[in-house]
C-alpha cells in the first residue's frame, strides 16, 4: 500500500519513497476510512498538532493509522484526546505496531497513532511492505450504526467496551523489567518496554523501579500505583537523537536555509528592513535560538538586534503565509516570509521567499533560481533584496551543499568581526583568543563562511593537496 504523506521536508526526506504528499493528508485518510479502505498517513509533530482536532472527531470504518515522526512529545496530547498511541523502539516492534494498528483501528473505530523516533522512521517503508491489509473497493454506508455518522462528529464518542478492548491490547504488549525505557531511547535487552503509551498499562508496570525518558510522562502515570518509582532524566539522549535526525534531513552541520537567514541578518543590521521588521518562517527552516529575552510588555514596537542567524526569525507557524496575512497593514518595518514549497503557497504574497523541496515541486508558471551552495551567498542576497524592494516572490532551489573541500581561517586577515560565528555552524568554534577555528571533520565544504567573510580570511582548500 502507498502511504499518504504530509507536505513536509521531514516526512519527505525520511519516508518519501513509500507514499505521495498531499496538502491535507488527514482529510484524504478520512475519505478512505469512511469508504472501508485502510490507510497509513505520515505526519510530523507540527502536522499532528495541526490535525489533532480533526483526528479527535474522526469516524473510522476502514483502519486509519497515523504515523507521527515526533521531534517533541505527542504522548500527552494522545492522552488528552484519548487516542490509542503506540511507541515502537526497534524495527521488529515497528512491524508489531503496524500490524496491531491496522488490525484494531477499525475494531475500536478510532485512529491509531504510532509515535516514531525520527531515525526509526527510515525503516517505515520496508516494514510497511510486510503488513497484511485488506484491499477493499470503496463502499459507503451513510448511517452505519449511528444516524448521520459522517455529518455529525459530536455523535462520535467513547464506548466502554472499546476502551476496555484497547486497554486489554495494551496489557498484551508489555515487556517486563525493572527499568522502563521510553521507546526513543536505546537500552539493553533487560529493559522494560510498553508498546502502548496511551493507554499505558500501569498495573502491569507497577513493579518498575526506574523510568528512563526525556519528559516525565510515564513516571507521572506509574506513580499512581508505585509512588517509589524513580525518574531518570534522559533529555540529553533524546536531544541527541533529534539532532542526528536533523543531520539526516539537512545533509550536514549547517542547514540549507542558513543562506537566507544570513542575508536577512545583514539587511536587519544595515536597517534595510525598517525599524522593527517581522520575519515569519516555516518551522522546518529555523534552528533553536540561545538568546534569552526578559518579559517585556511595552505596547510600542520593540527594536531587537539579532546576534546570529538563529535569532533572525521572529515567529514560526505551520502555515506562515496565513499568519503574515493576519498581521495586515504593518507600518513599522518589512514583513518577510520564509517557507518551503511543501508549505501552502497558493497565497504567497510580496516578500515571500520559497525554498524548493524536490518532493513538492513549484507551480509550472514560476521562475526558479538555482543556487549552488554557500559560495553564491552574494547572488542570493541580491535576489532577496530585489524581492523585498520590488515586491513579488523569490523561488530558490538550493543545491551543492556538500563538497570535498574544507574551509580554513587565516588569522592574519581576520579582524574578529564575528560574521562567520553568526552562522552558528557546528563546524566553526573559537579559540582562546576569540579567533574562529574550523573543524575539518565537521566542515562539509559548503562555502557559506567563505562568502560571509568580508575580509577574505576564510578560504576553501582540498585536503592532501
Amino acid at each position: 500500500m502507498k502511504a499518504i504523506l504530509q507536505r513536509s521536508p521531514i516526512v519527505s526526506r525520511l519516508t518519501g519513497s513509500c507514499g505521495y504528499p498531499v496538502p491535507d493528508p488527514v482529510a484524504v485518510a478520512q475519505g478512505m476510512s469512511m469508504t472501508s479502505q485502510d490507510s497509513l498517513t505520515v505526519l510530523d509533530t507540527y502536522g499532528f498538532i495541526r490535525h489533532l482536532g480533526e483526528l479527535t472527531v474522526s469516524s473510522v470504518r476502514g483502519s486509519m493509522v497515523i504515523a507521527v515522526i515526533d521531534l517533541w512529545d505527542i504522548r500527552p496530547l494522545c492522552r488528552l484526546v484519548n487516542l490509542p498511541c503506540l511507541e515502537p523502539w526497534d524495527e521488529d516492534s515497528l512491524s508489531v505496531a503496524l500490524n496491531e494498528a491496522f488490525q484494531y483501528s477499525s475494531v475500536v473505530e478510532k485512529p491509531y497513532i504510532i509515535r516514531l523516533n525520527p531515525l526509526l522512521s527510515r525503516s517505515l517503508c520496508p516494514r510497511l511492505n510486510e503488513v497484511k491489509v485488506l484491499v477493499n473497493r470503496p463502499v459507503f454506508n451513510r448511517n452505519w450504526g449511528i444516524g448521520n455518522r459522517w455529518r455529525l462528529p459530536e455523535q462520535w464518542g467513547n464506548n466502554d467496551e472499546r476502551v476496555k478492548l484497547i486497554l486489554s491490547r495494551a496489557r498484551e504488549h508489555v515487556k517486563s523489567g525493572d527499568v522502563l525505557v521510553e521507546g526513543y531511547l536505546p537500552a539493553d535487552s533487560s529493559a522494560s518496554r510498553s508498546l502502548y503509551v496511551n493507554p499505558l498499562p500501569i498495573n502491569e508496570l507497577s513493579g518498575v523501579k526506574i523510568v528512563e525518558e526525556a519528559r516525565p510522562f510515564m513516571i507521572n502515570l506509574i506513580k499512581g500505583v508505585n509512588p517509589n518509582v524513580e525518574f531518570k532524566d534522559s533529555k540529553a539522549k533524546f536531544d541527541s537523537i533529534v539532532r542526528d535526525a536533523w543531520r539526516v534531513i539537512d545533509n550536514g552541520p549547517i542547514d540549507p536555509a542558513a543562506l537566507i537567514r544570513f542575508c536577512l541578518l545583514k539587511l536587519v543590521r544595515e536597517g534595510r528592513l525598517g525599524n522593527v521588521p517581522i520575519v515569519v518562517s516555516s518551522p522546518y527552516l529555523i534552528r533553536w535560538s540561545e538568546t534569552v529575552m526578559r518579559p517585556d510588555y511595552n505596547p510600542n514596537p520593540t527594536y531587537f538586534m539579532p546576534r546570529n542567524i538563529n535569532d533572525i526569525t521572529d515567529a514560526t507557524h505551520i502555515n506562515p503565509l496565513a499568519l503574515v496575512k493576519g498581521i495586515g497593514d504593518y507600518s513599522y518595518g518589512s514583513k518577510v516570509t520564509v517557507v518551503t514549497s511543501c508549505d501552502v503557497y497558493d497565497d504567497a504574497g510580496d516578500g515571500s521567499i520559497v525554498i524548493i523541496n524536490d518532493q513538492c515541486p513549484p507551480p509550472a508558471n514560476v521562475s526558479v533560481i538555482e543556487v549552488n551552495g554557500g559560495v553564491e551567498l552574494d547572488r542570493v542576497c541580491q535576489l532577496i533584496t530585489s524581492t523585498l524592494d520590488n515586491g513579488g516572490v523569490a523561488w530558490i532551489r538550493l543545491s551543492g551543499f556538500r563538497s570535498e573541500l574544507k574551509a580554513v581561517v587565516d588569522r592574519n586577515l581576520c579582524d574578529l568581526c564575528g560574521d562567520c560565528i553568526a552562522l552558528k555552524c557546528s563546524a566553526i568554534t573559537t579559540d582562546e583568543q576569540g579567533y574562529p577555528r574550523i573543524n575539518t571533520d565537521e566542515c562539509i565544504g559548503c562555502g557559506l563562511c567563505v562568502s560571509a567573510c568580508s575580509r577574505g580570511a576564510i578560504t576553501l582548500f582540498k585536503p592532501g593537496s
